[in-house]
């Protein structure tokens, strides 16, 4: 079945798996990022293989947004991948919070994330009681 702008529609199930799966790589992210500022190893291949692997989920779910049609979500979503990976780049061991750019720009695409996350759930209940309402 086709949405609105012509992309192929995406059920609640599929809503809510990917809602679900994006809180938990915002998870493992603030875990990873935790990790890096805060100890005192000398590599951390294993938080950025994390980093890398959740930043590939979260291109998924872009692409899967606009597929759907859903083209302004699936842009941003794009967009703020590409921007959490350039600000990461300077966020390191001991690295204090402020207003410097990367880590405002790191901040925000976060954030847009867990927007995204929270919409993704939000749009798989309202398309369940859609799904199930008997004027639909």
């Amino acid at each position: 079945m086709k949405g609105e702008s012509g992309g192929r529609r995406i059920g609640a199930t599929q809503y809510l798996a990917s809602g679900l799966a994006t809180f938990a790589a915002l998870l493992l992210i603030f875990a990873a990022f935790d990790d890096i500022t805060t100890d005192n190893a000398t590599t951390f291949r294993t938080e950025y293989a994390l980093l890398l692997a959740c930043a590939g989920w979260l291109i998924f779910v872009a692409v899967r947004l606009l597929r759907a049609g859903h083209q302004l979500l699936g842009r941003a979503s794009l967009l703020a991948v590409a921007a959490g990976v350039w600000a990461q780049r300077a966020i390191g061991p001991g690295i204090v919070p402020g207003f410097w750019a990367e880590y405002v720009v790191a901040t925000a695409a976060y954030l847009w994330f867990v927007a995204l996350a929270i919409s993704l759930v939000w749009l798989a209940r309202r398309w369940r009681a859609h799904e199930t309402s008997p004027f639909a």
